[in-house]
């Protein structure tokens, strides 16, 4: 009779030993999958390489390499509402490194961009981004890579960024003209407190929306005046995707940000639109433009 206690004892003990890893992988498991569930910001993902722009001058080469609104016409960064674009100014973490040159002067960036055309043209058919808008994000590459070399920044970002914004300069019927400039003005939609949105006064008497009493966001990376004033080059158009993506690079890399890290992306995009869902979807336009790439 103690025998057989202490056989069944002992298989009790195994059992339960047994249960225990079994239930210690389960555990295991579920966390590393609700890990993976978890928006990049809280998990440190990071985009993939991508693709670098040429430097202005050389060859083109495809070897890999405040409060703003929200995406399209939501104040609160969902993509859900589509009554028109609004501002994000988040920025994703599209590239981790920069391109093989950089420019050393930001002036005249409609005119320099054009050094990038045959680059852009081939990413344009591996990526479904009209060129004309990839060249103001190549450029901008570029020109971030001179004025801010820790920052890091990727041109798949501000593709990102321009896509949810503005379907790279093709909302509501407008396209990129051959100098860069929306063949009609892309403009968000009044901050006035509705709809969520927040109730912003016009910070310039309507110069850049034609509103004297609320602010919009303006332009294919949907800038606030605001913001426009602060990073823009003086007598630049925000309605020109590459004096947009320029001043939209500069307020991504502001406060010495480094995009390369999942931490200095992440305030980045956070920073241009407080909504880890929109800048799930930009990380992952920026991290498909990338895999496209390759």
């Amino acid at each position: 009779m103690n025998k057989r206690i202490a056989i069944w004892s002992s298989r009790g003990l195994i059992a339960a030993g047994l249960a225990g890893m079994v239930g210690g992988l389960v555990w295991m498991f579920a966390g590393a999958a609700a890990s993976a569930r978890q928006p990049g910001a809280e998990s440190g993902s990071a985009p993939t390489a991508v693709a670098q722009p040429p430097q202005v001058g050389a060859e083109p080469e495809t070897s890999p390499s405040g409060v703003r609104t929200g995406a399209l016409g939501s104040e609160t960064g969902s993509r859900g509402s589509q009554t028109g674009p609004s501002e994000s100014e988040t920025g994703s973490q599209g590239s981790r490194t920069g391109p093989p040159g950089s420019k050393t002067s930001s002036g005249s960036p409609e005119s320099a961009s054009d050094s990038l055309a045959a680059w852009a043209t081939d990413i344009s058919a591996k990526t479904g981004i009209p060129a004309r808008a990839l060249q103001g994000y190549g450029y901008a590459q570029i020109v971030l890579q001179s004025e801010t070399p820790g920052c890091h920044l990727g041109w798949n970002t501000l593709a990102g960024i321009g896509s949810v914004e503005s379907d790279h300069g093709r909302f509501g019927g407008a396209t990129l003209a051959a100098d860069g400039t929306e063949t009609k003005a892309v403009i968000g939609p009044a901050l006035d407190g509705s709809a969520g949105r927040r109730d912003l006064p016009a910070t310039d008497h309507g110069q850049l929306t034609g509103d004297p009493v609320h602010d919009h966001a303006v332009g294919p990376m949907q800038l606030l005046p605001e913001t426009w004033y602060q990073y823009a080059d003086p007598g630049t158009n925000p309605q020109n995707i590459d004096a947009a993506a320029i001043a939209a690079g500069r307020y991504l890399c502001a406060g010495g940000r480094d995009l390369t890290t999942a931490t200095g992306w992440w305030s980045a995009i956070l920073a241009y639109n407080h909504s880890t869902s929109y800048a799930d979807l930009v990380l992952h336009d920026a991290d498909a433009y990338a895999i496209d790439t390759r």
